[in-house]
């Protein structure tokens, strides 16, 4: 057997190889508003489904019913908080990219292209009514896997949440 060395490494936070450039201020907001309406649009599908299949009342008895009742509104509750903290982060991260657009003088309707490496392109515009909006316009293969770099992917965490 024999010993390999291997990196950990947080792709959210970690610095790109030196074969990529890293990318600038406008390019990373622009990068992190796409990643945020995505996790957005997911969060309110699954706040839809949670609603959906939330338990009613229809008098029940026992107390462990409605326990559990309440246990399920709560968790509910724990995740619309969850969405408005990202919805709050993405605000602030659209207000950020239309105050970079107005001091370049970058008219509404101007179409700018941005990549999230190894990931995807996007187009990015802001309206007539000072709203940003982000249309991905190809899917990028991965990059290639560097055997001495293993790559884990935190799943559960949120771009742009403490």
């Amino acid at each position: 057997m024999t010993n390999q060395q291997y990196t950990i490494v947080n792709e959210d936070t970690a610095a790109a190889p030196e074969s990529e450039p890293t990318p600038g201020e406008f390019t990373r907001y622009c990068n992190r508003y796409y990643r945020l309406t995505d996790m957005l649009a997911a969060r309110r599908q699954r706040l839809n489904k949670l609603l959906a299949d939330a338990p009613l009342y229809c008098g029940q008895t026992r107390l462990s019913e409605i326990d559990a009742i309440i246990s399920y509104y709560r968790d509910v509750q724990a995740y619309k908080a969850k969405m408005d903290k990202t919805t709050k982060s993405m605000t602030e991260t659209e207000h950020t990219i239309l105050t970079i657009m107005r001091y370049f003088e970058i008219p509404p309707g101007a179409v700018l292209t941005g990549e999230i490496p190894g990931q995807l392109e996007y187009e990015l515009w802001a309206d007539e009514n000072d709203r940003v909006c982000i249309s991905k316009t190809k899917d990028l293969a991965p990059e290639a896997d560097n055997l001495n770099i293993m790559v884990i992917r935190f799943s559960g965490a949120d771009v742009g949440e403490d």
